[in-house]
This record gives C-alpha cells, structure tokens and sequence, in this order.
C-alpha cells in the first residue's frame, strides 16, 4: 500500500526530466541560427502612423514594419514613461503574416538617435523559442523606428 521514496522517483523522474529537456531545447534556439527556417529580419523599420502618446503613456496599434523597403508585417504596442524622464519601459509585438508573432520588452529611450535594446521574451509559429535581442533607435521626430537584430 505504501511506496518507498525510490519508487516515487522511480515514476515521477522521467516526467519530469521529459518536460525540463523540452523546456532546455527550445531555449536553445536563437534568431540567429543558421538552421533556422524562419529566420528573423536582421534590420527593420517602423513607421509610427498609429500611436498616440496621452501624457507619460503611448500606445500603438498596426504601425506597418518594413525591411529593404518591402511591408513584412505590424507592430503593436505601449510604453510608460519611467520617472525621471530618461527612458521608457515597453512592450511590442511584431506580427509577421504567415510565421507568427515575436513579443519585445525593456527599455526605450526618450531621447532620439540613441540605441536602447528590447529583449526577445517571447513567439509563436516558427518564432516560437527564439531569443535574442534587437537595438531599437528612434529618429528625432520619433516617427520612424529602427530595429537592428543584435
């Protein structure tokens, strides 16, 4: 009726090991693997056509990403002004028609023509797993993002 601790370990080690394995092996990939089917953009633009900033809060929604001048999807996103007016801290999704999307986050200057970096935290479709980093630089009106796969 009763089991030893050994017989416990017995069952419960192979589930667990089998979901710490997955959980290792799709962390192992990256944006910029050479194996990669779906290979992220390695330098894209964002047009800043649908935000609005109400005070210290930004949002946008659909602004169209472009590379080598050809549209390859959308952003999306919000940022709040950190106290002390220095930086922002944002979120992005990128949404890329057919493959899925990749979600962004860290820190924005509030300064143009400065580099800042927003991790890679998260994907679906075949940018699922992915991690990395892009450089983010704003122009000096702030209409026109550049992202630069780290």
């Amino acid at each position: 009726m009763y089991r030893s601790i050994s017989t416990w370990l017995f069952f419960l080690l192979p589930l667990v090991a089998g979901n710490s394995i997955r959980g290792s092996v799709a962390r192992q990939l990256s944006p910029d693997d050479s194996d990669s089917s779906c290979p992220l953009p390695w330098r894209f633009f964002e047009t800043a056509i649908n935000s609005q900033f109400h005070g210290e809060i930004g949002g946008w929604d659909r602004n169209p990403i472009a590379s080598n001048g050809v549209g390859i999807g959308e952003s999306s996103g919000n940022c709040l002004m950190l106290p002390g007016r220095k930086r922002f801290s944002c979120i992005v999704t990128l949404e890329f028609p057919n493959e899925g999307n990749l979600m962004l986050q860290g820190f924005e200057s509030s300064r143009a023509n400065v580099d800042t970096t927003l991790g890679i935290v998260g994907g679906t479709g075949c940018h699922e797993g992915k991690t990395g980093s892009y450089h983010v630089r704003a122009n000096s009106r702030f209409n026109k993002m550049t992202y630069t796969l780290a």
